[in-house]
């Protein structure tokens, strides 16, 4: 099955989106095969990217080559796990902070006003 490509948004330079992680949106978009694991969905798309740099005339010389791949499969099992779950680790989680950029203050008791109430009430 022919993977279908997003379309590439316009933005400015200054909020010029990565393309690991756009490569990394189309594998989720565009994902097919429910037998396959994290290592082989991790592997897809670093290697997709690889292609990329070279498409683009980006050199990555040999010798730094397999440290790169770990890396990037470092970064795209993180954007994963964040993708699924919300946050990093279990304490991010049980902290509350998942999705959240900052904690919320606790909301305030809202204030009754018993006592018009209470007029109203003898009132009738």
């Amino acid at each position: 099955m022919p993977v279908k490509k997003l379309p590439v948004k316009k933005v400015s330079s200054s909020q010029q989106v990565d393309p690991l992680y756009v490569i990394f949106e189309q594998h989720l978009f565009n994902f097919s095969d429910s037998d396959s694991d994290r290592k082989t969905f991790i592997t897809n798309v670093v290697n997709d990217y690889i292609s990329y740099l070279r498409k683009n005339n980006i050199i990555v010389p040999k010798s730094l080559e397999q440290p790169i791949i770990e890396e990037l499969g470092t970064q795209v099992n993180t954007m994963l796990v964040k993708k699924i779950y919300g946050c990093l680790s279990i304490t991010d989680y049980v902290g509350g902070t998942a999705g959240m950029g900052k904690k919320r203050k606790p909301r305030s008791k809202a204030k009754t006003n018993t006592s018009k109430y209470a007029k109203s009430a003898k009132a009738a």
